[in-house]
């Protein structure tokens, strides 16, 4: 691996406190391609898609989607939380007569 730059460390930094990397670029005036070098160089494995998870939803993971709607949260944040599409969310929600 190579000796990462400052201006890598700082990338880095951002990526590993959780910002998006288009934010990262404007920070830092860098393009999205030398940021993702950036995090290849430096040894983070940079993540350009949002991989799901295929498959049915379990019975936990329906009542966590219950649970969860019903104190407020967003479908988009109980999505991103349990990994899966937001649609298999609304479906779910849908489902059960709650959206």
């Amino acid at each position: 691996m190579e000796e990462c730059s400052a201006r890598y460390r700082l990338i880095v930094e951002l990526y590993k406190k959780g910002l998006p990397v288009r934010e990262i670029a404007a920070k830092t005036g860098a393009s999205l391609s030398t940021i993702y070098q950036a995090l290849r160089r430096c040894g983070e494995e940079p993540s350009r898609r949002r991989v799901y998870y295929r498959g049915r939803l379990s019975e936990e993971e329906l009542m966590e989607i219950k649970k969860l709607y019903t104190s407020g949260e967003s479908i988009y944040s109980i999505a991103r939380r349990l990994g899966r599409p937001p649609s298999t969310i609304y479906y779910a929600l849908k489902r059960m007569g709650l959206a």
